[in-house]
């Protein structure tokens, strides 16, 4: 995008150049009358005032064509080309100091990006300065100047596009290391979001269904209520703990994962909560030897999650968990047989599937879940290293 005003560089170049072109075409070649050398074979000596003063005007409009190479650094830079040809024709010799605003011209297009259209410029001026004076006869000292003048306009363009090319490479890390920050923040996010819901739905869904139990017993069966709400005590402090513990990894205080990892012995603990939510669970372990411990882990967070899904959307159900291997892989299968009686309505659609299939995915697994008959089926499944 074009920049609607100078920068600092090419204010300075600007500047710089119209007081040094200024008094160096104005002082050495003084508009003293003398003849300049190069054009007295073609019997313009006597027009040195004149061709003098060409190159002064020639060396302002290249030093002035400097100000807008920001903003149009094509077209700045082929002006700052055009005057500094010109002053080198007009003067061959003493080595061509109206080259010095085109040299700025050069390093400010490069930094717009325009290093191609630099490189045309460059060859273009060297050709048409030498082409033209080669005309004539050269003075002493030209072919040397010229080989300079070749050299240093070189050297500019290779240090410019050098930084260029630099901070070019600098950017893209800079943009590359925000992109890694944010996918790096984002996996955070996530992985936060999978291990809270993880504490707390599970442990949430069975304070809302022992408390209702609760209510509806406390005067006719006062010893279930009692025990409901022994059941809320517990549930509650359990999830205070696994809370207290994410916050303590989260600070920096205590090690470790947000939520510890679990085997697969923990399914004994949370096919009893289940049931004590109204869910009757059917669980069939065929998955010997165990697999790895993250594998476990996501199992057992998988089935916990399904089951307070059944127990939330079909309270009654009986829910059937498989756990097997075959063909290298870890599978677990958790299958309900549909509400005892009509489906509960229950607010829009939760995470937990997306924090489920995020869990299979991360260990290089999948999980398909979707409707079964009159139920809901969720299977994962699990590869395993040989």
């Amino acid at each position: 995008m074009p920049s609607p005003r100078p920068s600092r560089l090419a204010i300075a170049g600007a500047v710089v150049s119209l007081v040094v072109v200024t008094a160096v075409q104005l002082g050495r070649l003084g508009m003293t009358g003398r003849p300049m050398l190069g054009w007295r074979e073609l019997g313009l000596g006597g027009i040195a005032p004149a061709l003098a003063a060409a190159s002064v005007i020639a060396g302002i409009v290249a030093s002035l064509a400097l100000l807008v190479v920001d903003r149009w650094p094509r077209t700045g830079m082929l002006v700052a080309a055009a005057s500094a040809t010109l002053t080198w024709i007009l003067v061959p010799w003493p080595p061509p100091i109206g080259v010095l605003p085109f040299a700025f011209a050069i390093v400010l297009a490069v930094r717009r990006g325009e290093a191609i259209w630099a490189v045309g410029a460059v060859v273009g001026t060297l050709v048409a300065a030498v082409v033209t004076i080669s005309i004539v006869s050269p003075p002493r000292g030209w072919i040397v100047t010229s080989v300079m003048t070749c050299v240093a306009l070189t050297i500019v363009l290779v240090i410019a596009t050098a930084r260029r090319a630099r901070r070019e490479q600098e950017r893209l890390a800079r943009e590359q290391a925000e992109e890694q920050a944010r996918t790096r923040q984002a996996s955070e996010r996530e992985a936060m979001a999978r291990e809270l819901h993880d504490v707390l739905a599970h442990s949430l869904s069975s304070i809302s269904v022992q408390a209702n139990v609760a209510l509806h017993l406390a005067d006719r069966e006062p010893a279930r209520a009692t025990e409901a709400l022994a059941t809320i005590r517990d549930t509650s402090r359990q999830a205070l703990d696994d809370v207290r513990h994410m916050l303590g990894v989260l600070r920096g205080e205590a090690t470790g994962p947000l939520v510890p990892e679990a085997s697969l012995d923990a399914l004994d603990a949370i096919v009893a909560s289940a049931t004590a939510m109204g869910v009757r669970v059917e669980i069939a372990d065929a998955l010997q030897p165990r697999p790895a411990t993250a594998i476990q882990s996501a199992i057992v967070r998988i089935v916990r999650e399904a089951l307070t899904n059944a127990a939330r959307h079909a309270p009654g159900a009986t829910v059937r968990i498989a756990l097997s291997r075959a063909d290298g892989a870890a599978r677990a299968a958790i299958v309900d047989d549909g509400p005892a009686g009509p489906a509960p309505a229950t607010p829009g659609a939760g995470t937990g599937i997306l924090g489920m299939r995020e869990r299979a995915a991360l260990l290089g697994g999948t999980l398909e879940a979707g409707p079964s008959g009159r139920g809901f089926a969720v299977v994962a499944t699990f590869p395993e290293a040989p």
